[in-house]
């Protein structure tokens, strides 16, 4: 258990990560005298980094020890962090948050992998603890950036911070020894990895993390198109986090009796029921504020339970989460740069109508996953007395 939880704090560093580019998307753009289509691009540029980080140095978790690899990636993504803010060229910038994506591509399969290899088919509870961490870090990202908001040199102090927040987690993994590589159990596994399944999971976090990544990116912009001011937008950002972390603490709660379709598809649906309410009224200040938190709400357990789904039918190694990993990059990458370069010409309401197509695509193929996937008999379910 103790190294479940040195991997929870690397998943807070992952949260501080992840949440720091929207709420900073404007004073970037600023600082490299680009526009809102050209700094979207970084979207772009720390996805593909996510992506290459995922497919080629995931792989390593299966062969070398975990902990070194997982504390050299905090700690290069605490120094990419602090050369953020140092970088008035746009490439240049672009070239940063490739490597940031790489490390946490890096953070991101190490912490999924390792802990699916400690707690094997009952990690369902464990993976949603693990991703509620994620959000703490996540939800404390804006509030950070908020407190400088007012100061000259607010984006600097808001990258420092942060990467001071960053540094110490890569300390907790290199005082204990790894748990043994992946190959070491492989050994003894040689089932054929079930390439139709994977693929379906792939296809479906590419359209569920598109959607988590638009809003993530871009629901700070869309409340000051709104005609918030960007102290609020930050609160309202802030709010957000709060309510994902509190949907991925509620996640776990359930995950210790529930199976994971029964999680998923209340919160899928949660989530489309929320989208569509937000294109009623979207220049509703109060609409906003229950927009931003129920998509926090609803969409907090579904990357965790995929994952926790997917563990019941084969084991999640390295390789496996690097696949996964590969389809959340890309929709991560896509979808946002998609909103970017039309998000002036077609007005914020484009974020909501793209996040919207995501989760119906979303919901086809979850429902593909469970009728070939999940509802066929698998030596890997548990009979842990969860409802069925």
């Amino acid at each position: 258990m103790q190294n479940t939880i040195r991997y929870f704090v690397s998943f807070i560093a992952l949260g501080l990560i992840t949440s720091s580019l929207g709420p900073t998307l404007p004073a970037l753009a600023a600082q490299t005298g680009a526009s809102v289509g050209q700094i979207s691009r970084l979207f772009i540029a720390r996805s593909l980094g996510t992506l290459l980080g995922s497919l080629f140095i995931g792989r390593l978790y299966d062969r070398v020890a975990g902990h070194p690899l997982l504390a050299g990636s905090l700690l290069a993504a605490a120094i990419i962090m602090m050369l953020a803010p140092l970088t008035p060229v746009l490439w240049c910038l672009f070239i940063v948050f490739i490597m940031l994506g790489m490390a946490a591509g890096s953070i991101n399969v190490g912490g999924n992998a390792l802990t699916a290899f400690v707690h094997g088919a009952g990690v369902g509870p464990y993976i949603n603890a693990l991703h509620f961490t994620f959000s703490l870090g996540g939800a404390f990202a804006p509030l950070i950036i908020a407190l400088f908001a007012q100061h000259p040199n607010s984006l600097r102090l808001s990258y420092l911070s942060l990467a001071l927040l960053i540094a110490p987690a890569a300390l907790v993994l290199l005082r204990v020894p790894s748990p043994a590589p992946f190959s070491r159990q492989a050994e003894h596994h040689h089932a054929p990895l079930p390439m139709v399944p994977v693929a379906l999971f792939v296809i479906f976090l590419f359209l569920e993390v598109g959607g988590e990544g638009s809003l993530m990116g871009w629901l700070f912009s869309y409340a000051v198109a709104r005609g918030m001011d960007s102290q609020l937008a930050a609160y309202l950002n802030s709010a957000f986090w709060v309510a994902f972390t509190l949907g991925r603490l509620g996640g776990a709660i359930l995950a210790l009796r529930f199976r994971p379709r029964l999680i998923l598809i209340p919160a899928l649906v949660s989530w489309i029921v929320v989208a569509l309410i937000m294109l009623i009224a979207p220049a509703s200040r109060a609409l906003m504020w229950f927009g931003a938190i129920g998509f926090g709400l609803a969409m907090a357990p579904i990357f965790p339970m995929t994952f926790a789904l997917a563990q019941r039918r084969f084991s999640l190694t390295g390789k496996v989460t690097g696949f996964f990993l590969v389809g959340s990059s890309a929709g991560g990458m896509f979808w946002p740069w998609l909103i970017g370069q039309f998000f002036n010409s077609h007005g914020p309401q484009l974020l909501i109508i793209v996040v919207l197509i995501n989760l119906i695509g979303g919901s086809a193929i979850l429902s593909v996953i469970i009728s070939r996937v999940l509802l066929r008999p698998s030596k890997m379910e548990p009979l842990d007395g969860k409802v069925i």
